[in-house]
């Protein structure tokens, strides 16, 4: 299990590296499913409603019924992906290692827009008023236009290190943690940099505010 496990009332989903997205009940362990991608589950699974989305190095991103049917597919990224997919209103974000960040619509799977990166896109985005806040290996933060995909910020943030922690929002900043140990804290309207800390070792995992 390389993601985490994503929680829903009595029921745990997770994904495996045997091509497995597993449904289990929570309170006896005992499997009420088993999904077959065709590729290893990386990304921590979604549950949004009556649906769960999940991405695979297949290079595919599954939405599937709480029965484990599979409702759509999503396959227009050209290679795996492992980041765990972000809802937001009608529309589903995730980043592919093809360096593209993709939005995609939840009624059938279909792309609304996706824009690219120098480098891989791993690290889960942030979606606040109407904006997707994403991070790539590239090093760079990408602020753009929920509807659209266009730029809102005059360039994205350098943070000079390669992004892989999932972003959060936390008092109306936008925090960043990258593999060189820092946690920065940016200006969600313009990219600015407002501060940062020095954590001294290495960032993969996502961050969490509260």
């Amino acid at each position: 299990i390389v993601g985490g496990i994503a929680v829903d009332g009595d029921t745990i989903y997770f994904g495996t590296k045997a091509n497995r997205l597993f449904s289990l009940d929570a309170t006896s362990g005992e499997q009420r499913w088993a999904f077959k991608t065709n590729g290893e589950v990386w990304a921590t699974p979604t549950v949004d409603g009556d649906t769960i989305y999940v991405t695979s190095l297949d290079g595919l991103l599954y939405a599937l019924d709480k029965t484990g049917k599979q409702k759509w597919v999503f396959a227009s990224a050209s290679s795996g992906i492992a980041a765990r997919p972000v809802v937001a209103g009608d529309a589903i974000y995730v980043g592919a290692f093809d360096n593209k960040l993709y939005s995609v619509k939840k009624a059938d799977g279909t792309m609304n827009w996706s824009i690219r990166a120098d480098n891989w896109f791993w690290a889960a985005p942030v979606v606040r008023d109407g904006i997707v806040y994403a991070a790539s290996l590239d090093g760079k933060v990408y602020a753009v236009d929920a509807q659209t995909g266009e730029s809102r910020w005059p360039k994205p943030f350098y943070t000079g290190s390669e992004v892989r922690s999932g972003l959060a929002i936390s008092k109306g900043s936008l925090i960043v943690g990258s593999r060189d140990g820092v946690v920065r804290k940016i200006n969600l309207g313009n990219g600015t940099p407002e501060g940062e800390l020095q954590i001294g070792t290495k960032i993969e995992a996502d961050l969490v505010t509260a």
